[in-house]
């Protein structure tokens, strides 16, 4: 396909199983004005509706990922403030769905973090599976300063960053680099380069069998609300529709033979 342009702020490209989608406001550290915030819910629709899609990396153009909220721009169309908050039929609302609809798309999605990433940014970023981060990335809640909560599914996508690190961070506004954040387990690895990385951690989701990737996403995905009991359960479940399948025979094959699987 052809790179897909949604308004002047957001750019898909898909090739070889993986989509990349990038934030292009590199003059304003990828801030979130309304076209922006337009472009990445366009972006993520989009994602949905691929076939063969088996990854998407995330990033932003120039020297920031994404600063969070332009609100000087966003303050220029007040009428469209509540907008935000209008939760659709699942209890989901457009700043919410800027980071909980990566999820929509059913495959890994790996960010790449570097400059500010703050606030919106930093939200957008916690609703990816993988976070790789620049070093020197510069990561903060900063929602506080502006007399604001973080809103855009924190509550969901920061579940397994301990509470304490969330409350100070959500208090304070206080600035983490990427050495800090990877302590605090907000950001998965470091890298200098982490859009190569998190390319390269695509294409090595995407060479894998996909029905194999599926169920380990769903299983880290659903286990942590569950008793034990039912975890086990659920483990056992999502092994036993791949064991002796296509995909699993492919894999298994491949591994004996030397050379690298073919999955539909």
């Amino acid at each position: 396909m052809e790179n897909e342009i949604f308004c002047d702020r957001v750019v898909l490209t898909f090739s070889h199983h993986v989509a990349e989608v990038t934030l292009k406001r590199a003059r304003e550290h990828n801030g979130l004005d309304w076209a922006m915030i337009d472009g990445l819910l366009a972006a993520q629709q989009r994602l949905t509706e691929l076939d063969g899609l088996r990854a998407v990396v995330l990033a932003g153009e120039g020297k920031s990922f994404c600063a969070g909220l332009d609100m000087a721009a966003i303050m220029t169309q007040p009428q469209r403030l509540s907008s935000l908050l209008a939760a659709d039929e699942r209890g989901v609302n457009p700043v919410q769905r800027l980071a909980l609809g990566w999820r929509d798309a059913g495959v890994p999605v790996i960010a790449a973090l570097h400059g500010h990433v703050y606030g919106g940014g930093l939200q957008i970023a916690l609703g990816a599976d993988i976070r790789v981060a620049h070093p020197d990335v510069s990561l903060a809640l900063l929602e506080i300063v502006w007399g604001i909560i973080p809103d855009m599914a924190i509550s969901v996508t920061a579940s397994d960053i301990r509470t304490d690190v969330l409350r100070e961070l959500a208090w304070t506004g206080r600035k983490l680099d990427g050495a800090e954040g990877l302590a605090l387990g907000i950001v998965t690895r470091l890298a200098d380069d982490p859009q190569e990385i998190a390319r390269t951690i695509a294409a090595s989701v995407a060479a894998r069998s996909p029905k194999a990737v599926a169920a380990a996403r769903e299983l880290f995905t659903l286990a942590p609300g569950l008793p034990q009991r039912e975890r086990l359960a659920l483990e056992a479940r999502l092994q036993g529709g791949l064991l002796g399948g296509e995909e699993q025979m492919e894999a298994v094959a491949a591994r004996m033979e030397g050379r690298e699987p073919h999955f539909p």
